[in-house]
């Protein structure tokens, strides 16, 4: 192994042992005392590592680790590394991305090592956006992984807003999508007006209102309300009533 591969190996290995968990959980950990740091290159190698395992860590926070989330990842990496002045090859990357699955709590540590690197904080949200969108709409636990982030890292509301201006760019399509799918839900077309969804969402609450099957099976009770709940959302959508909940935050759609 050349010394960039025990470099990088030591950085991994230093997250390791009996109280590793535990003693990962603190900022100093991650960027060794200054009064021992001689070594800036093996310092920004272990922010490398760590945001590595985050990474990773939200990817698969569904139970999967896609092939875009991996080049998500590999990607983000290599910009950190060059950001950083210490640029990395693909081959170093994919040395440090084999063994970040076994770190743990790599998202807290994160966390607690932004709060005290300035400017790492909102840089890791986005980070964190963008590899839970690179292979689609991302998931309701990757989205409380990046909650978690926010919370942990001392986020403002300002942060978390500019972090979701990425995440509200790259689901374009799947905001053109839910439009129309609403659309078909109230039988109207995609271009249609205030006034033509209003009054299709009236025509079809008359139709499955609760209070219209009352007297009904319950199975068919349970159904109608369950068709009213949809059309409910739909016209939400299409009246500008819909909201995106992001990191904590109401943004409106």
């Amino acid at each position: 192994m050349n010394w960039r591969g025990k470099a990088i190996g030591g950085s991994i290995g230093s997250f390791f042992g009996p109280l590793g968990a535990l003693a990962g959980a603190t900022a100093g950990h991650f960027l060794v005392d200054r009064k021992k740091a001689g070594d800036a290159e093996r310092q920004a190698l272990r922010l490398v590592a760590l945001t590595a395992g985050a990474l990773h860590e939200l990817a698969v926070a569904d139970g999967r680790f896609s092939v875009k989330e991996d080049a998500a990842v590999r990607s983000i990496l290599s910009e950190i590394s060059s950001q950083i002045g210490v640029p990395l090859t693909a081959q170093d990357i994919a040395y440090i991305l084999d063994d970040s699955p076994r770190l743990q709590r790599c998202v807290e540590r994160l966390a607690m090592m932004a709060r005290e690197v300035q400017g790492l904080a909102p840089a890791a949200a986005v980070w964190l956006w963008r590899t839970a969108v690179s292979d689609g709409d991302p998931t309701p636990p990757e989205i409380a992984c990046i909650n978690f982030f926010a919370r942990h890292a001392g986020l403002t509301d300002d942060d978390v807003r500019q972090a979701a201006v990425l995440y509200a760019r790259l689901s374009a399509t799947a905001t053109e999508t839910a439009r129309r799918e609403a659309c078909e839900e109230l039988g109207v077309p995609y271009n249609a007006d205030a006034r033509a969804i209003k009054s299709a969402y009236r025509r079809l609450s008359l139709k499955y209102h609760p209070d219209k099957h009352a007297g009904l099976d319950p199975d068919i009770r349970a159904l109608t309300a369950e068709k009213f709940a949809q059309l409910t959302e739909a016209y939400n959508l299409l009246a500008g009533h819909g909201s995106l909940y992001i990191s904590g935050l109401v943004v409106k759609s």
